[in-house]
């Protein structure tokens, strides 16, 4: 692929371009040029979301530990082209690049006293010094300005490119970058391609001599390394079986859903577990709806409310679409189950629908709340309580104009159109959607302006000039408006 093969051009021409004494002038000048056009496809392929940042980072440590004439030139140009993106993708990992290059700038008069060919020039490392520093302040140089601009234009075409493939292929491909590290690249011939499709790949071993280590270690190298990959098997298979055991405790009551129960509780973050869940085909057409289960049990049921589960699931709505209308039917048949919920599930629930409903992507909308038994003079105290923990959870995150939104939906001010998913027989990735005008929500508007006055107006969050306060007072006044209008 075109990771791999810009990659190893790269470190071929990078270990030409050191043996200072053994070119010419002009052969030496000839490969620098290579190496930096080398590098540029490196940069774009990650500014364009083909490639992680793990892999820049990984070169960059890689021209730090050299620190010659020809690295201290690749890294002006990775900061030049991506400084900002890695700034933005990995700010702990860019702490650390800067205290590197310190380290490495401090020992480059030794060098350059000592008549090292090789050395870098004090004036160069002197300006990468700066020039890093910046970067870590979020103090962009003019000359950066422009190459970002330029990127930007760029990824938006490009972005629009990928958002009509993934609607014509959806739940079919990923659209999320490749996570390789500059070892897996290097060592693809030995250990293979996990990457791809259909590539063999033989595990950890083979790592030893691409690396720089010495012959007389290997054997000591390969015992050690035995030693590591049977305890982290071991490991891994512990936390596997303790997942499973965790998944039938939860009611995960089929291989699907115990699989993707695995997966979003083993994974680091939310984007790591978005991505297994595609790479595994979770999100395919009607696959996704135990996804969308799965998330909102296992939201239910943590000590504490975890965002980690809203912002997957704002994921796999973004990806699948059909994947909102099927978190509308999971919290319809949670709210016929509110009054068997502990006050901590309820308040779990609570709290990832005000996130759902208060996001910018609008995964879900204030409609979804028609289904909740309103009894103004007998409603459930679960019911109470689910519903003062979503007003206030939404009122203390939102603006008040956003607020209006949110509960003008489905009246003439607001525009926004109501689709319907309807599955079809064939699994063929196309859903039908069925498009109203308007959303009729007179009657949800009227319980909830009563409710907010009969529960939240007496609410201790209710201070003046509280957020809590004008967002209320916005969203009575807004169902009042809506029903007067209707």
């Amino acid at each position: 692929c075109l990771v791999e093969w810009s990659v190893k051009k790269l470190f071929d021409s990078l270990g030409e371009a050191r043996k200072v004494g053994a070119l010419k002038e002009d052969k030496h000048e000839m490969i620098n040029k290579k190496a930096a056009n080398l590098l540029l496809i490196v940069c774009y392929l990650y500014n364009y979301g083909v490639i992680h940042c793990t892999l820049i980072y990984d070169l960059v440590r890689v021209f730090i530990r050299n620190f010659t004439e020809i690295d201290v030139e690749s890294l002006l140009i990775v900061l030049s082209h991506c400084g900002q993106q890695l700034r933005a993708d990995d700010p702990s990992a860019l702490k650390e690049i800067v205290l590197l290059v310190k380290d490495r700038a401090q020992n480059a008069d030794d060098s350059i006293d000592g008549n090292d060919q090789g050395a870098a020039d004090s004036s160069r490392i002197e300006y990468i010094v700066d020039t890093i520093i910046e970067l870590k302040n979020n103090k962009p140089r003019k000359q950066d300005l422009v190459l970002r601009e330029k990127t930007n234009a760029l990824k938006k075409s490009i972005g629009r490119i990928k958002s009509s493939a993934s609607q014509s292929l959806a739940g079919k491909k990923s659209g999320s970058c490749l996570r390789v590290t500059l070892r897996d690249v290097l060592d693809a011939e030995t250990k293979g391609r996990w990457w791809m499709v259909g590539a063999s790949w033989a595990g950890n071993q083979h790592h030893g001599k691409l690396w720089g280590e010495n012959d007389a270690d290997e054997p000591l190298d390969q015992e050690s390394s035995q030693l590591e990959s049977s305890s982290s098997s071991k490991k891994a298979s512990d936390e596997e079986d303790g997942l499973l055991s965790l998944a039938s405790s939860q009611r995960m009551n089929t291989d699907a859903r115990r699989s993707i129960f695995c997966i979003v509780m083993g994974s680091s973050d939310c984007n790591d577990a978005f991505e297994k869940l595609v790479r595994q085909g979770m999100l395919k057409p009607k696959a996704e709806r135990d996804v969308i289960r799965v998330i909102i049990q296992c939201c239910g049921e943590e000590k504490a409310f975890n965002p980690f589960y809203a912002y997957l699931a704002m994921r796999v709505c973004e990806f699948q679409q059909k994947s909102k209308f099927t978190l509308m039917l999971t919290f319809w048949d949670a709210f016929k189950q509110l009054e068997s919920f502990s006050v901590r599930k309820i308040a779990n629930l609570a709290k990832l629908l005000a996130h759902l409903i208060g996001s910018a992507n609008k995964c879900l909308t204030i409609g979804v709340l028609k289904r909740v038994e309103f009894s103004p003079s007998d409603m459930p105290e679960s019911v109470v309580v689910f519903l003062s923990i979503f007003m206030s959870v939404l009122f203390e995150s939102s603006e008040v104009e956003h607020i209006r939104k949110i509960f003008a939906h489905g009246t003439s001010n607001s525009s926004i159109p109501v689709k319907h998913h309807v599955d079809s027989d064939e699994d063929d990735g196309n859903d039908k959607v069925q498009t109203t005008k308007k959303e009729d929500l007179s009657d949800l508007r009227e319980s909830l302006s009563v409710f907010l006055l009969q529960y939240l107006k007496s609410s201790p969050k209710n201070v003046e000039g509280s957020a809590f306060r004008s967002n209320l007072l916005a969203a009575i006044e807004t169902c009042d408006e809506a029903n007067t209008d209707s």
